[in-house]
């Protein structure tokens, strides 16, 4: 998924392992799905651990400056979306979805704590 130039889907498992070590929170359990989110500088990284279906695997989404970037924040949580229509993995991917939406409701004062005024237009 790149179909903007500020969201990215990072499928190198390898580079999220060492995402989530670096930022103490490797999962321990891996029998079932988890949910990992990070703000790193004024990005927001949403890190997805996949356990249903045929193979495991990890899913990371970046935003960069998510708090100016509305369109790619409304452009993920409707990428969750489509997938929890379609029945994957609905439980986190609920709990990707929400944490979404509630990073979009609080996007005016992030942008206050970035200093931001500039910001891209719904």
């Amino acid at each position: 998924m790149k179909n903007s130039q500020n969201l990215y889907d990072v499928s190198n498992e390898v580079d999220i392992i060492d995402f989530l070590v670096d930022n103490n929170a490797m999962i321990k359990d891996f029998s079932r799905s988890q949910l990992s989110w990070f703000f790193v500088g004024e990005s927001f990284h949403v890190i997805l651990y996949l356990a249903e279906g045929d193979k495991p695997k990890f899913e990371r989404f970046i935003i960069d400056r998510f708090a100016e970037n509305m369109n790619d924040m409304i452009h993920l949580w409707n990428h969750f979306d489509k997938r929890i229509q379609n029945c994957q993995e609905t439980r986190v991917l609920k709990l990707a979805k929400n944490k979404v939406h509630d990073l979009i409701a609080m996007s005016e004062t992030f942008r206050a704590l970035f200093n931001r005024e500039d910001f891209e237009e719904e």
